[in-house]
């Protein structure tokens, strides 16, 4: 099902972003050790002994940047289609109704809106309405309804009244503005045949937008600032911007990911390609949303 598809993506994202400060230590514990040996090294000079330090830290340095390129690519392409597959929930056509059912309410449709326009009063209008609503028994005919409802609105607002109504008696009574319920009944139309797996969607859905927006894997001042006292400012600064040094550094570039249904992703510095592995068929998305499937 699409919705666990973009759960499971969703899920899988956080998971590398919640690796970044394991990752970082282990680079960094590693790189200690290899500095620590080559301190103890009694066949080289002082000279000699720097040197090979500063061998050693561009060699882990590169490897870090190169393993968080990959990590950003997975990450990203995760992220993209969870929102791929979350939208294929949300936005999946509504079954019709039957052709009799739906006849009968375009002829009910119609005659309300008829009523509204002849309605004396706002509160009348919004009556009428709120009851055609509550008798709806159809998601297809709730989004028709939905489909139309800035014309039943503006049929409404446009009665003489001064836009406000008054619910309850006494001390229960409260005064609401006419758009707020009218906003308010617009959402709900669609909310008594939303699906367990509908409403998981759009969570998804927006979370993955966020992170999409700011798809950096490693977020903790923890982890660069381990990656500043380690590698130093020339290769720390680009631990969120590791397409940059491989830009400047093309022989350096590790192999794009691929993950497991065989899409090989590629994430440059202006936009995000999905190319299928398929050398019969290849297909190409540019542009962030959407992909090859």
């Amino acid at each position: 099902m699409s919705y666990q598809k973009a759960k499971s993506s969703l899920t899988r994202a956080r998971e590398i972003e919640q690796t970044s400060a394991t990752v970082m230590l282990g680079f960094k514990r590693t790189l200690r050790d290899e500095l620590a040996k080559i301190e103890v090294d009694r066949r080289l000079t002082e000279e000699g002994k720097q040197e090979a330090k500063a061998d050693v830290k561009r060699k882990h340095a590169i490897e870090f940047l190169q393993k968080s390129h990959t990590m950003r690519q997975e990450y990203v392409a995760n992220v993209q289609k969870a929102i791929r597959e979350a939208e294929k929930v949300i936005y999946a056509p509504i079954k019709k109704p039957d052709a009799t059912k739906l006849d009968r309410f375009e002829d009910a449709f119609k005659s309300l809106k008829t009523e509204l326009l002849f309605a004396t009063s706002q509160r009348t209008a919004y009556e009428k309405l709120r009851s055609f609503t509550e008798k709806i028994d159809d998601p297809y005919l709730a989004k028709r309804v939905r489909d139309d409802f800035a014309e039943l609105t503006t049929t409404i607002i446009s009665i003489p009244g001064d836009g406000t109504y008054t619910k309850g008696v006494g001390a229960a009574a409260a005064t609401m503005s006419a758009r707020q319920e009218l906003g308010d009944m617009y959402d709900s139309l669609l909310k008594p045949f939303e699906s367990d797996d509908l409403r998981g969607a759009r969570d998804v859905l927006d979370t993955a937008q966020m992170l999409e927006e700011d798809p950096r894997v490693h977020r903790s001042y923890i982890v660069r600032d381990a990656a500043q006292e380690s590698f130093g400012t020339e290769y720390s600064r680009y631990i969120n911007d590791t397409e940059s040094f491989f830009n400047l550094n093309p022989e350096l570039r590790p192999e794009p990911f691929v993950d497991e249904e065989g899409e090989l992703v590629r994430k440059t510095s202006e936009d995000t390609a999905w190319i299928s592995k398929d050398d019969d068929n290849p297909t190409l998305n540019l542009g962030g949303k959407g992909g090859a499937e």
